[in-house]
């Protein structure tokens, strides 16, 4: 009588694309722990923590003082505190974080602005430990290498 098998094009159940998704737009401020079973977009303002199983994007005027705990991060705006994801966080070239990240895996575009430490983490173990602070646009090319050194008389 009912195909449990027949699915519907279009369907938002059956897009993941349509999941849902909080905002936290750029008029609002909140103070408090913010816990979520969907992906979190912040324009706004936030102090206190984040906990979030999906994806957490901090907008262009978005900006969160506090942890922030979820299985990715995309950082436009500015963040003071401590991330820690399992899959990647991503500093777009607008960004500005201050904190220690914790992560599968790290995206720092040119432009972004970097203060604190990173650790990347496979099965659950410290790999790679970075103690930094820049700004990616201070990278500069190392000079080509020379195979052979001439010396005049």
């Amino acid at each position: 009588m009912f195909n449990k098998n027949k699915t519907y094009k279009g369907s938002a159940i059956q897009n993941p694309a349509l999941q849902s998704l909080s905002v936290i737009s750029g008029s609002a401020t909140l103070k408090g722990e913010i816990c979520i079973e969907d992906d979190l977009r912040i324009d706004g303002n936030v102090e206190g923590d984040i906990n979030s199983k999906g994806k957490v994007v901090i907008g262009t005027e978005g900006c969160v003082k506090g942890k922030i705990t979820g299985k990715s991060v995309e950082v436009k705006g500015k963040v003071l505190g401590d991330v820690t994801v399992s899959d990647i966080v991503i500093l777009r070239t607008s960004s500005h974080y201050e904190g220690q990240i914790t992560a599968y895996n790290i995206e720092i575009e040119a432009g972004a602005s970097f203060f604190g430490n990173c650790r990347m983490e496979t099965e659950g173990k410290t790999e790679t430990s970075l103690n930094n602070s820049f700004n990616s646009n201070d990278i500069v090319p190392s000079a080509p290498a020379v195979d052979k050194v001439v010396e005049e008389y």
